[in-house]
């Protein structure tokens, strides 16, 4: 009958702790927010051209720089004319954000002969700062330049690769 009696008190002590916690206890609201930016788009304005070359027999290298007024310079093969770095520029993000750049999927440039590697390339700046009143022809461009190797006695003909360039918020 004690032990009844100890275990109806216990039972009793912690009913009435229970509810007298619920008396100290407090409850507050936080809210939930995310800004959510414009997708980042760019577009190509213009593609990289190396300019026309002539082959030798020993092959070569042509390099052009990443900047407006690039031109092509070459070793091992005779630079003839033409040639400009590619060029891009964001079309679409949210105003005042930090985009940076970045290249890559380079793919060899294929043609009448032995596919001639594309490397090196570089970007005039890595990043900007987006600018929504701008229009696009008014946006600052990125330059991409970079360099070929040709083989030795190269086939003559036009050769075609490609590129990525990709903008993303920084």
């Amino acid at each position: 009958m004690l032990n009844k009696m100890k275990i109806v008190l216990a039972g009793a002590a912690a009913v009435a702790a229970m509810s007298s916690s619920a008396a100290y206890a407090d409850t507050e609201t936080a809210t939930a927010t995310v800004e959510v930016l414009k997708v980042v788009s760019i577009t190509a304005v213009s593609n990289l051209d190396f300019g026309v070359v002539a082959a030798s027999t020993g092959g070569g290298t042509v390099t052009i720089g990443a900047s407006s007024a690039a031109v092509p310079s070459a070793s091992g093969v005779t630079y003839i004319r033409g040639g400009a770095a590619a060029s891009f520029k964001v079309s679409q993000a949210s105003n005042g954000e930090v985009i940076k750049f970045s290249t890559g999927n380079i793919n060899a440039l294929t043609g009448a002969g032995a596919d001639i590697p594309l490397s090196g390339l570089t970007l005039s700046q890595s990043t900007l700062t987006y600018n929504s009143t701008l229009a696009l022809a008014s946006q600052p461009a990125i330059y991409v330049g970079g360099t070929i190797s040709l083989g030795t006695n190269q086939v003559g003909g036009t050769y075609t690769g490609s590129f990525d360039v990709t903008a993303d918020y920084q």
